[in-house]
């Protein structure tokens, strides 16, 4: 049947994998296995005989041969589920909270943090007084920091700053309505 096989005959190898399917299963299953790994390893088992049916030196060995493979295999996807564990992504998502550290923000929150700071920074652009432009990109870049971003912010009197950052909320509200 092997030759038959190499030959490139489908019913010989139809024939060899129907003679020794139940023995490559039954290896498998032995090594306890999930179902879809122990799917893997056969198919693999029967592609590495593909691919190695023309190499074959002994073709009377090949039960043998099979089920060295078959083990090769199972114990290299052993191996690998033995590296990777499934993780619950809610502990993943709680991770955070469990250091003490801030959740990171979702990628919806990030999107939408960045269209406000855009559209305030377009805002501060049609301020016509340098000094109030100055400061309203000072408030906006503490605020929402851009890396790489500093303005000298405005100094002096705390009142003053106050009363500076009050009109400048006033300016930036009347241009994004203006802008709707």
């Amino acid at each position: 049947m092997v030759r038959r096989a190499r030959r490139g005959e489908y019913p010989a190898w139809e024939a060899i994998v129907d003679r020794h399917l139940p023995m490559v299963n039954a290896v498998a299953r032995s090594y306890g296995l999930a179902a879809p790994d122990r799917e893997d390893v056969v198919q693999t088992v029967w592609l590495t005989l593909n691919q190695h049916l023309a190499r074959l030196r002994s073709p009377e060995r090949l039960r043998g041969w099979l089920r060295r493979v078959t083990r090769d295999m199972c114990r290299r996807q052993r191996e690998r589920d033995a590296r990777h564990h499934p993780v619950d992504p809610g502990a993943l998502a709680a991770l955070p909270r469990v250091l003490g550290q801030p959740s990171p923000p979702s990628p919806e929150d990030e999107y939408l943090r960045k269209e406000v700071r855009d559209e305030l920074h377009r805002a501060i652009r049609r301020i016509a007084d340098p000094g109030e432009r100055r400061a309203a990109l000072h408030y906006l870049r503490s605020r929402y920091p851009r890396g790489g971003d500093s303005v000298p912010g405005p100094g002096g009197d705390p009142g003053a700053a106050a009363n500076q950052r009050r009109r400048m909320f006033r300016t930036l509200r009347r241009i994004l309505e203006e802008s709707r």
